[in-house]
């Protein structure tokens, strides 16, 4: 986390990134009794351009207070509708770009107003113009989609919902009990059937999704009828379906002028009306491929920017546009200030894995993304926010970004989810090695068909060195850290993807949100440094119903003295106890041994660090209002 802390201060913190480790419609109408006088947003009456807001007319002027899932505050101008009749001036008239007005001399090379370098991207759109190439896929590409996309999805009927039964979640906020809550996704398709589109509904099939998770019967609903959101939910969830799906379908419903349906090649720069803002290009890349699946054989064209790729590349691709732009946050801000890239038609905002944004030292480029470059603003926008852990920085940053919010905890929050086997193992340093290979014989020789272990350490030289060691005793490793390319973290993931490789050495660049089927244990062969870390690490297994296992060393020195952190390790009792995990004997003599006696939380036991509580069940009247949901109104200035 060093080399991030180093990088704050560097006004070419986005070059100096790609060195380091994690830079690396038809029944509009029909429901409006049921679902209240004034469909979706009072706003909505004048878009005429969406499947629901045909029942709208009369009643535009309705009380919010008659719309049961909308806030008692005034609705917010709905930000599709802005987006889209932004997009149709600037698409439906072919002057806007091209016969000599302020815009088009703006981007010539003798009037370029804006800051950095986008030759690369104005290049191609000439290029695009006079050769005539369109945003949309041809015909092979989708057929080549179909088979890529979809390959081998095992769907999730064999998974072990049974599990779920038990989960327990808490949803609160204004009117959060009158947005249903449905048990499949062919109930969904019905009960919500104004608001998804056909196309995304087939896109889901094809994905073989049945039954949802926990967090999507929640979270989905709460999305598609538009109310922000931050959702806590525990490793392998489905988080991302969970904010795809109705962001995708309002997406489709609402943006009357896709990019991918225009007829002749997109002009200008690249303006997204969803963006989604992940911490890692792995996690970067895969949000991407899911997209891409809920937006398949759509007009709707998503792309994706991100470091250590190189920056010309990426601009010939969103030189075409982008309906959906998935990105972290250092080359989204590179592209913003190069003039490549606005923000400013931005209907859906997404923060994926937030927490880990901000401990990466993102919250300083986010803040500029969102309030410094005319992004609508959290009145005037849907921002959802997804994470396994919710500290209590995250909380705080969730009140500047999200407007009357609805709070979904499923599980216990930042916790390990039950379906992973938690094993420790006593170890001194100089044993380790040895200690690892015992395990993965010992997994070799009873795993299921291709099943993989993804072993994780805590430096990048570590990292190199075990799994040269790995490959010379005829494994099939890969590795995963900020010493290699790009494209050999590329090529290294797919390898681990596809079965090619066995076994998988990486830092904590692999430990966060990444889906990888079938990998059937985890093994911490350095014992993170963080809680958070450790919960995000085994959560690669486990995942969404299978059964997982991970073995973790605890190194001690010769004496019996723990060498880990011991606020780690206090941490690590409560997260094995919750989960329902055996304890060994050892463990907690260990502990308090080693302890200091005052824990990571303040010294007082609480748990609350890890996601406990929502803030605003914290705040005093003085603050907030209380906990009277019913008072509660971001439009009061009182309030604030």
């Amino acid at each position: 986390m060093a080399d991030w802390d180093n990088q704050k201060d560097n006004q070419n913190w986005w070059e100096k990134k790609e060195k380091d480790d994690w830079s690396g419609g038809d029944n509009a109408g029909a429901n409006t009794e049921k679902w209240g006088g004034d469909d979706w947003k009072a706003d909505e009456a004048t878009t005429g351009s969406n499947g629901w807001d045909n029942s709208q007319q009369d009643n535009s002027q309705a009380s919010a207070a008659q719309d049961p899932w909308q806030p008692e505050a005034q609705a917010p101008a709905d930000p599709w509708a802005a987006a889209a009749a932004s997009k149709s001036d600037d698409w439906g008239n072919s002057s806007s770009w091209g016969n000599g007005n302020a815009k088009a001399d703006s981007w010539g090379a003798s009037a370029d107003p804006v800051k950095g370098d986008g030759k690369a991207f104005w290049e191609a759109q000439e290029y695009y113009k006079s050769n005539g190439t369109l945003p949309r896929k041809q015909d092979w590409e989708m057929e080549s989609d179909d088979s890529r996309l979809f390959q081998e999805r095992l769907g999730n009927d064999s998974l072990d919902f049974s599990r779920y039964d038990s989960v327990p979640v808490e949803v609160s906020g204004q009117k959060s009990d009158a947005i249903p809550v449905v048990d499949s996704f062919e109930r969904m398709y019905t009960e919500f059937k104004e608001c998804i589109p056909d196309a995304l509904v087939d896109n889901v099939r094809r994905c073989m999704y049945n039954k949802p998770t926990p967090v999507q019967k929640y979270a989905i609903p709460v999305g598609l009828v538009g109310r922000d959101v931050m959702c806590c939910a525990q490793t392998g969830s489905g988080k991302t379906a969970a904010f795809l799906f109705p962001v995708i379908g309002r997406m489709m419903q609402g943006l009357g002028n896709p990019v991918g349906g225009l007829t002749e090649p997109f002009q200008g720069a690249c303006k997204p009306d969803t963006l989604i803002l992940s911490p890692t290009r792995e996690l970067c890349i895969q949000i991407h491929e899911e997209a891409l699946k809920f937006c398949h054989r759509t007009p709707y064209r998503c792309d994706l920017c991100y470091g250590g790729k190189q920056t010309k590349d990426q601009m010939w691709e969103i030189a075409k546009g982008a309906d959906v732009l998935v990105a972290t946050p250092g080359r989204l801000n590179d592209f913003i200030g190069r003039g490549i890239v606005g923000v400013d038609q931005v209907a859906v905002l997404v923060l994926d894995e937030a927490d880990r944004m901000l401990d990466m030292g993102f919250e300083v480029q986010i803040r500029e993304i969102c309030e410094e470059h005319s992004m609508p603003s959290k009145e005037n926008r849907q921002t959802m926010m997804f994470s396994a852990t919710f500290p209590e920085k995250c909380q705080v940053m969730a009140q500047d970004f999200l407007f009357d919010y609805i709070w979904i905890g499923v599980g216990i929050i930042g916790g390990a989810v039950d379906t992973v086997e938690q094993e420790l193992r006593k170890v001194s340093p100089k044993e380790k090695y040895e200690a690892l290979f015992e395990v993965l014989d010992e997994f070799f020789e009873k795993r299921a068909d291709k099943e993989r272990v993804l072993v994780f350490v805590n430096a990048k030289n570590q990292a190199r060195w075990l799994d040269e060691q790995l490959h010379e005793k005829n494994y099939d490793t890969g590795a995963l850290h900020g010493d290699l390319t790009q494209q050999e973290r590329e090529d290294n993931l797919r390898r681990f993807r596809n079965g090619d490789t066995d076994v998988m050495i990486a830092t904590d660049v692999a430990s966060r949100g990444l889906d990888i089927e079938k990998v059937g244990m985890v093994i911490n062969y350095d014992f993170p440094n963080k809680i958070d870390d450790y919960v995000h690490r085994i959560g690669r297994t486990g995942r969404i119903g299978h059964e997982g296992r991970a073995v973790s060393y605890i190194s001690v020195d010769e004496f019996g003295n723990c060498l880990e952190k011991a606020d780690v390790l206090q941490a690590l009792l409560g997260i094995m106890q919750d989960a329902k995990s055996q304890i060994p004997e050892w463990l907690e003599p260990l502990v308090s041994a080693t302890a200091s006696g005052t824990w990571a939380t303040g010294g007082d036991g609480s748990w609350d660090k890890w996601g406990g509580k929502d803030a605003r069940k914290e705040w005093s009247k003085d603050e907030g209002g209380g906990n009277d949901w019913s008072n509660w109104s971001r439009k009061e200035e009182t309030s604030w």
